[in-house]
């Protein structure tokens, strides 16, 4: 809808509404209530605020339909009523009541706030209000949220993950060494094929992982997460330079008709290959353990 009128004035160029952003604030302290955000710098979440009496919050995070354009469709609402043009009743507020605002920021960071007492009726304004509302009402039965961490439990989850890691590793280096040392060189063709097989069912392992967890949001996806995603396919380069090593031993060992020896320094491609792959397995099981509270120390938009 690009009618011109004030809002679509106020949100300049059509092609940058998408980088503005929306919100509800409609919190009574003796009631509590809920705070709506559609973030300027995406289109595929919204953030919600949802307050007790009292005051106590939980937060959540809300996938879009970004691909049926949901956020634009709510910023094509303002531009449909006007929102600039919006100028609710004002008169002396009842005791308790609720006051609601919505404030609508353009591309530039320039905003514009309008608020009503609950009891004020106005139909512009609350076409808008209702959208959000509906919108929040969607985190219901939604895993909120953790909460964030202060300073000192920033440190500890940091060093607690650095060490974490560091143990994978070393974990997936243990079952690597005996199980490379027991076949070298008695059975280095199979510890070559077997490499390929467990590299192989990583790939279809994390494919089946990305399929199960393709309906949660980006946030909710522990075992493929990016982070995650990101740890394996380094692992797994490592595992592609194990199994060349053993490759090119392979040819070598064809060549000269001879097998390598067990204190051949090229053991240690194939110890490289397998603890790759067993670090990269084990950081996928380990994923959504370390994963929550990765992204709580991490994310700080919200």
């Amino acid at each position: 809808m690009a009618t011109q009128n004030k809002t679509a004035e106020f949100l300049l160029h059509e092609y940058s509404w998408n980088k503005a952003s929306l919100a509800l604030h409609d919190v009574q302290p003796l009631s509590g209530g809920v705070v709506v955000r559609l973030p300027g710098w995406t289109t595929s979440q919204a953030l919600v605020s949802r307050f007790a009496p009292g005051g106590a919050e939980t937060k959540y995070k809300l996938p879009l339909k970004w691909t049926e354009g949901e956020k634009a469709a709510l910023i094509d609402l303002c531009v449909a009523h006007d929102f600039l043009t919006i100028q609710p009743e004002e008169r002396p507020g009842i005791p308790d009541e609720a006051r609601p605002s919505l404030t609508l920021t353009n591309s530039k960071g320039e905003s514009h706030t309008i608020t009503k007492w609950a009891g004020v009726a106005d139909a512009r304004f609350d076409a808008i209000y209702q959208a959000l509302l509906a919108l929040a009402a969607r985190s219901e039965g939604q895993r909120p949220l953790p909460k964030r961490f202060n300073s000192a439990q920033k440190g500890a989850v940091i060093a607690g993950l650095a060490v974490g890691v560091l143990l994978l590793a070393l974990l997936g280096c243990a079952l690597a060494w005996p199980l490379v040392n027991g076949w070298w060189p008695e059975r280095f063709g199979l510890l070559l094929v077997l490499l390929l097989i467990l590299m192989a069912l990583l790939l279809a392992g994390m494919a089946g992982l990305a399929r199960w967890e393709r309906p949660k949001p980006r946030w909710d996806r522990s075992f493929t997460h990016p982070w995650v995603v990101m740890a394996v396919n380094m692992c797994f380069f490592l595992a592609v330079i194990g199994a060349w090593g053993l490759g090119e031993t392979a040819v070598s060992a064809w060549r000269s008709d001879a097998l390598p020896v067990a204190g051949d320094e090229r053991l240690w491609y194939a110890v490289l290959g397998y603890a790759a792959v067993f670090t990269a397995v084990l950081l996928v099981v380990a994923a959504g353990r370390f994963m929550t509270p990765l992204l709580n120390l991490i994310d700080e938009r919200f």
